[in-house]
C-alpha cells in the first residue's frame, strides 16, 4: 500500500458543515451581541449574560462527567438533540422579549443556551472522534475557518443577519448531527487500541496519557482565565460585546486556513503537523498583549489579535482532545467534557476577577490590570503547565496511524467503498456485531447487513476473517 493511502486525510463534508454551524452559533451569540450588564446598586456586572451561560454550561459538563452513562443516553437520543436546537434558538430571543426581570432573563438565557451548548459539545466530540486524529484536526480547523468567514460576512449586514444566524446555525448543526449519527461511539468509552500491544505497554501508555491530559486540562483552565479577562476588556454594558470582532474573525479564519494547509500538505512524510501551531498562536496572542495600548485606535487593535489567538488556541485544543482520547483509548466525548469544563471554569473565573478590578480604587488602571493579568496567565500556562514540549508530544498523535486505521484506508481505496460503507467497515474491523453496527450508526440491522454484503462483494471476500486477511495483504 502506498504511503498516500495511509496518511492523506479524507475529511467528511457533512461533519465540517455541521460543526461549522455549531462554531458559528457560538461566535454569533457570544461575541456579536451586546454586553448585557446586571446592576447591583452602583456596581454593574459586565458580561453577565456570558457569565450565566458559562456557569450553566459548566454545571452541565460536570453533571455529564459525574453521570457518564446517563449523558451517553442523552447523546444517543435524537429527540434530546432536537430539543437542544430548539433551546438554543429560544435562548437567543426569549429572555429579551418575554421576561421583564433582568436577573431572571439572564438566568433563563443561561439555561437555554448553556445546557444545550455543553450537550452538543459532547455530541460533536463523539462524532469528530470517529475519524483519525489527523482527519479530525482537519475537520475542526476547516469548520472554524468557515464559521469565522461566515460570521465576518454577516457582521457587515448588521443585527438582522446575526439574528438569522442564531436561528439557522443550531438547526443546521443538529440536523447534521442526526444525519451523521451522534451515537456511533460506544457508551462504554472504549476506543481503538493498537493490536498485539501487551498489557504492560498499554498500562504505561495509559499512565502517560493521563499525565499529558492533566497538564493539558491545567493549561486549558489558565487559558480560560486569560480569555475571561479579555471578555470584559474595553467593553461597557449596553455596547457591543466585542467591538473589534470583524478583525478578530478575519485573523482567525486566516490562521485556521494556514494550519489546515499544513495538515493537508502533500509532504506526507512530514511528522507532527501541529508541532509549531502552539508557538505561533502564543506568539500572535502575546503580540496582541504587548501592542494593545499602541494599536488602540487602529483598524486592528491589540485585543482583536488577542481574541483571535484565543479562538485559534481553542480550535487547537479541540484537535488535542481527540488526540488525547485516542492515546488513552477512551471515547472522545468524555475528553471534550473534561476539557471544556476546565476551559469554561477558567473563563467564568476570569470574568469575575475582571469585574472585581473595576471596583478597586485605581479604576483608571483597571483596563491595564486586566490586560496584564491575562498576559501573565497565558505565560504561566505556556511556561509551567502545558508547555511546548507537552504540546508537541501530544500533537504527534495527530500524525500517528495505527495498523487498523491503515487497513481500513487500504480496503476503502482498493474496493472503492462509499462513505457509509467506509463507516460500516470501520466498526466491522473493530469486531462489532451487525446489531451493534446498526445501533451505533443509527440504522436498521437489515441496512447494516446490506452494507456488509456490498463490502464483501466489492472486496471479493465471503467473511470477516477473509476481509481481515485481505486488508493485511493490502497493507503488506
Amino acid at each position: 500500500m502506498s504511503k498516500n493511502v495511509v496518511e492523506t486525510p479524507v475529511p467528511s463534508a457533512r461533519r465540517i458543515a455541521g460543526f461549522s454551524c455549531y462554531q458559528g452559533f457560538a461566535f454569533a451569540l457570544f461575541y456579536m451581541g451586546a454586553n448585557k450588564g446586571l446592576a447591583f446598586g452602583t456596581f454593574v456586572l459586565e458580561r453577565a449574560d456570558l457569565l450565566c451561560t458559562l456557569l450553566c454550561a459548566l454545571a452541565t459538563l460536570l453533571a455529564m462527567i459525574r453521570f457518564p452513562q446517563a449523558a451517553d443516553r442523552v447523546l444517543e437520543s435524537d429527540a434530546a438533540l432536537a430539543t437542544c436546537a430548539f433551546m438554543l434558538m429560544a435562548g437567543a430571543f426569549v429572555p429579551s422579549f418575554v421576561i421583564p426581570s433582568p436577573l431572571l432573563g439572564l438566568v433563563t438565557e443561561g439555561v437555554l443556551v448553556g445546557v444545550p451548548t455543553a450537550t452538543l459539545l459532547g455530541a460533536w466530540g463523539r462524532v469528530l472522534g470517529l475519524s483519525s486524529p489527523r482527519v479530525a484536526a482537519c475537520e475542526i480547523f476547516a469548520s472554524t475557518a468557515i464559521a469565522g468567514a461566515v460570521c465576518f460576512a454577516a457582521s457587515a449586514f448588521g443585527p438582522g443577519a446575526v439574528s438569522l444566524l442564531t436561528v439557522a446555525f443550531p438547526a443546521a448543526s443538529v440536523g447534521m448531527l442526526l444525519v451523521t449519527g451522534a451515537g456511533r461511539t460506544s457508551p462504554s468509552g472504549e476506543g481503538p487500541r493498537p493490536p498485539h500491544a501487551s498489557e504492560t505497554a498499554q498500562a504505561g501508555t495509559s499512565r502517560h496519557a493521563r499525565m499529558l491530559s492533566r497538564r493539558m486540562l491545567a493549561g486549558a483552565l489558565l487559558y480560560g482565565v486569560s480569555a475571561g479577562f479579555m471578555e470584559a476588556y474595553r467593553s461597557d454594558p449596553g455596547t457591543l460585546a466585542t467591538p473589534t470582532l470583524p478583525a478578530t474573525l478575519l485573523i482567525l479564519a486566516l490562521f485556521c486556513v494556514a494550519v489546515l494547509q499544513s495538515l493537508l500538505a502533500s509532504k506526507t512524510h512530514e511528522k507532527n503537523p501541529l508541532g509549531h501551531t502552539y508557538r505561533i498562536v502564543l506568539l500572535v496572542t502575546m503580540a496582541g498583549f504587548l501592542f494593545a495600548p499602541v494599536l488602540q485606535n487602529s483598524g486592528v487593535p491589540g485585543e482583536a489579535i488577542v481574541l483571535a489567538g484565543f479562538l485559534g488556541l481553542t480550535a487547537t485544543y479541540l484537535a488535542l482532545f481527540i488526540a488525547a482520547s485516542t492515546l488513552a483509548g477512551i471515547d472522545s466525548s468524555h475528553m471534550f467534557r473534561r476539557g471544556f469544563a476546565a476551559l469554561y471554569a477558567g473563563e467564568a473565573l476570569g470574568i469575575i476577577v475582571s469585574n472585581a478590578f473595576d471596583c478597586l480604587p485605581f479604576a483608571d488602571w483597571a483596563a491595564y490590570a486586566t490586560l496584564a493579568s491575562a498576559g501573565l496567565a497565558t505565560l504561566i500556562s505556556y511556561l509551567f503547565l502545558f508547555t511546548e514540549a507537552d504540546f508537541k508530544e501530544l500533537s504527534a498523535v495527530v500524525d500517528a496511524v495505527d495498523p487498523m486505521q491503515a487497513m481500513h484506508a487500504a480496503i476503502v481505496e482498493s474496493a472503492k467503498l462509499s462513505e457509509r460503507e467506509s463507516e460500516v467497515l470501520a466498526l466491522a474491523l473493530k469486531g462489532r456485531t451487525n446489531e451493534r453496527i446498526a445501533r451505533e450508526l443509527c440504522i436498521a440491522k437489515s441496512t447494516a447487513d446490506t452494507h456488509l454484503r456490498r463490502i464483501y462483494a466489492k472486496a471479493k471476500v465471503h467473511s470477516r476473517q477473509e476481509l481481515l486477511d485481505y486488508g493485511e495483504k493490502l497493507v503488506r
